[in-house]
């Protein structure tokens, strides 16, 4: 906590411009430590929690972080001026992180929190620390400055400094709109589509979190002036020699082009040996851009579309009652331009339709949302390709109600903020009246025995590990009771595969190209850690407020223990106590070196038993 004669260092404090530069600065700090990009040292201040900070001179030191948490630190630090962060998160931290500002007056230290900043300067002023020559200490208001700091200090070319740069500006930009504009809270009682477009902040580690941008041949379209969640889909016609077909895509999307024709008033006029296309209404510039063979119908053949979270998936109401769509975007998303690559494309309709139903998984408990066909140009440049592909996929949540079920994405019931009565509350809390300690432990233990029971036994008997991050899993609860009953696990582009593993144990046989396939056993456990562990379970505890007293992390491992056997390997490699790191991503190092993935040790989390004294 803050000192009492210092202002407030509450979230809800802050105007939304504020809180929003705050939550990009507090993920790139976050990420810069975890991946040993900078180093974090966490000093124990009087009259506050902690500060984390890192070097020796000022010129040495990024930022200096006020916590309201003890972070996770390294086990193995050696650093004699403080213990060493190793897993820094944006909710250990007070919304005030300071940096040195040699452009200030000397001397003149910020009056709001001067009490605070006193404190700090007072506590590195010691043995091992040279501030003699140290400009004034004053609140950082941007991501970029601390940023454009450390990659001129570790020599990042100009071009990668700006690209990151403008990734992280527009983060701040589109997250300080949604606070400004947040969506409504959804109820057990609203639509899925309605929870898929509930999110406030959305990924809750990665620096470009909410960034959207807009390359070349797109306009830049700015904050409120194009409505994401509710746009139209455009038909394009290409040439049947032009593309690569799997499944059986063409009678899949009949529905659309019959959809589009009602709403033309007349039939598609579809060239001899052309096939249609379905793309995403922005898109129809750069297939006219990159693919002179195609034909763009007139926008009078459109049909309206729901996007969901990713927003390039959406449903399509007027033509699907059981299906949904993902189609190649050339947005820039988070950092990556969110088309579909051309191996995804033809690999997850023949992944749905022969290794799904060999695997070894409780039905009962987790849906497989097949991706039933896909198209894609056969352009020879895969980057351009992707531009032009689509996939049918099936839809569980559209007919969940008529089994008595809600199906929420499980992203959004981390979400708060929203507008509305409790809509301060995150959606689990509000929504599933978790308001006290025992109701959310007893809510979380059957979560987390659920979803292990639904995503391990295809990772330890098959070699398969789903992608089950909570973007792409949707929890079912019961409508009457408000039971969770299950998941489904949706988006097959993400799955990795043990190749030696899925044929010993299913004798399925399938020609799987590099980007699904693992070397290694440990390498579908690293995956399996880094998307359902750090990333979807994690979200949660932290959400339940669980985190801190090591409580929900003691569910995670009672119930590992119950359903991993002892003889097999990840029991050790989780949960013996030796192995206080396991593999996890890291999205900075793989912006700066370009990378598909990167993976290093974290401080694994599951062997997390509290906060440190």
């Amino acid at each position: 906590m803050s000192p009492p004669s210092s202002p407030s260092l509450l979230l809800s404090d802050l105007s939304p411009a504020a809180r929003a530069a705050f939550g990009t600065t507090g993920r790139l700090l976050s990420c810069l430590v975890i991946e040993s990009l900078a180093r974090g040292i966490y000093l124990k201040l009087p009259t506050v929690d902690g500060v984390a900070i890192g070097a020796y001179k000022a010129d040495d030191i990024l930022a200096i972080v006020a916590l309201r948490h003890v972070p996770i630190f390294k086990h193995d630090g050696t650093d004699p001026r403080g213990q060493e962060v190793g897993l820094l998160d944006i909710t250990d931290m007070a919304p005030l992180v300071l940096e040195f500002d040699p452009e200030a007056g000397a001397g003149q230290q910020p009056h709001e929190h001067a009490i605070l900043t006193e404190a700090v300067i007072k506590a590195i002023s010691g043995p091992g620390w040279d501030l003699s020559m140290s400009a004034p200490l004053i609140p950082s208001r941007s991501p970029l400055p601390l940023w454009e700091a450390f990659g001129r200090r570790l020599n990042i070319k100009e071009s990668m400094l700006n690209e990151i740069s403008a990734g992280l500006e527009s983060s701040v930009l589109w997250q300080k709109y949604t606070f400004e504009n947040p969506p409504q809270a959804p109820q057990l009682s609203s639509p899925s589509i309605d929870w898929e477009q509930s999110i406030v902040e959305g990924h809750p580690t990665h620096p470009m979190y909410k960034a959207r941008q807009f390359p070349p041949p797109l306009p830049d379209y700015a904050p409120g002036t194009y409505d994401f969640y509710n746009t139209t889909l455009r038909l394009v016609g290409v040439p049947r020699a032009n593309l690569k077909i799997t499944g059986d895509f063409e009678r899949y999307a009949a529905p659309l082009v019959a959809a589009a024709s009602a709403s033309a008033g007349e039939d598609l006029p579809v060239p001899e040996n052309f096939v249609v296309v379905p793309v995403h209404e922005l898109q129809t510039a750069s297939i006219t851009a990159k693919f002179p063979d195609a034909v763009v119908f007139p926008a009078a053949f459109s049909v309206p579309i729901l996007g969901q979270l990713s927003i390039r998936s959406f449903l399509v109401p007027t033509a699907f009652r059981e299906l949904s769509m993902k189609v190649g975007l050339g947005i820039k998303l988070i950092g990556d331009v969110r088309t579909i690559s051309p191996v995804a494309a033809h690999f997850v309709p023949r992944f749905s339709a022969q290794v799904v139903p060999a695997l070894t998984m409780d039905r009962r408990l987790v849906t497989v949302a097949r991706e039933l066909a896909s198209v894609v140009h056969t352009h020879p440049d895969d980057e351009v390709a992707g531009h032009c592909t689509a996939i049918i996929r099936e839809a569980h949540d559209s007919i969940s109600e008529k089994r008595g079920e809600r199906h929420i994405v499980c992203s959004s019931l981390s979400e708060k903020g929203h507008a509305g009565e409790g809509g301060h509350l995150p959606s689990v809390i509000r929504v599933f009246e978790l308001d006290t300690e025992a109701k959310r432990l007893e809510w979380l233990d059957r979560y987390v025995k659920l979803f292990f029971e639904a995503f391990l036994p295809p990772m330890l008997h098959n070699g398969v590990v789903f992608e089950c991050h909570p973007q792409n899993c949707v929890a079912r609860f019961d409508l009457e009771t408000k039971e969770l009953i299950g998941f489904v696990i949706r988006d097959m582009e993400g799955v990795r595969v043990h190749v030696e593993s899925l044929r010993a144990s299913t004798g399925v046989e399938l020609d799987f190209l590099p980007g699904h396939v693992l070397a290694e056993p440990h390498d579908l456990y690293a995956q399996m850690y880094d998307t359902g562990v750090r990333n979807h379970l994690q979200q949660l505890i932290r959400t339940l407020g669980l985190h801190h007293s090591g409580s929900g992390w003691a569910l995670v491992r009672r119930h590992l223990q119950t359903q991993i056997p002892c003889e097999h390997v990840l029991h050790d490699a989780w949960l013996a106590p030796e192995n206080r790191t396991f593999s996890g991503k890291c999205f900075m190092r793989m912006c700066l070196e370009d990378l598909l993935v990167y993976y290093m040790p974290v401080p694994n989390l599951i062997l997390y038993e509290g906060e440190e004294a």
